[in-house]
């Protein structure tokens, strides 16, 4: 009795990875759209935001991931302007894109500086030097809709058959 359980294991065990749904290899390319506006004036380190898959993607086995899964990125630098013509700065990073309950763990980052006005800083120093630190510099901002690519972080297998994306709230 145990050998015969012992081969049922192990027969399982091998049939196991036939029967495993498809497979997101590392490296795989994602057109991402920023589904929020961010703003190095209202941002802070650690907010999060939407993001959805945008294109079609075909891997390999020929399963194909329909545009409109969503996601998340995160803001991981947010300044915003200042005095002395200092400009804003945001940075942003993609996190993961959710299929069904699995995640798909994703590569890119994105930065922006606002426009320093070192000219008028200097200018106004030079010429009404009590009004420089009144000059500021400007913020940054993502746009929603902003595109981007992202690349899965790891290897991931999805169920099967893979579950559709959730319907567009719009």
């Amino acid at each position: 009795m145990k050998t015969v359980t012992a081969l049922g294991l192990v027969a399982a065990l091998l049939a196991g990875p036939a029967f495993a749904g498809p497979v997101v290899p590392e490296g795989t390319e994602f057109q991402i759209r920023v589904e929020d506006a961010l703003s190095s004036s209202t941002a802070h380190e650690g907010d999060r935001f939407t993001v959805s898959l945008d294109d079609d993607v075909k891997l390999s086995d020929g399963t194909v991931l329909r545009a409109g899964y969503r996601g998340v990125g995160e803001v991981v630098e947010a300044r915003d302007n200042g005095m002395l013509g200092k400009n804003g700065k945001l940075n942003i990073r993609l996190l993961y894109l959710k299929v069904g309950d699995d995640r798909i763990r994703l590569r890119a980052n994105r930065g922006a500086k606002g426009e320093t006005r070192v000219g008028a800083t200097v200018a106004t120093v030079i010429l009404f030097w009590p009004a420089a630190p009144f000059i500021k510099g400007k913020d940054v901002s993502i746009k929603k809709g902003t595109m981007m690519t992202a690349y899965a972080d790891q290897d991931v297998t999805l169920p099967s058959p893979v579950p559709p994306p959730p319907e567009s709230a719009n």
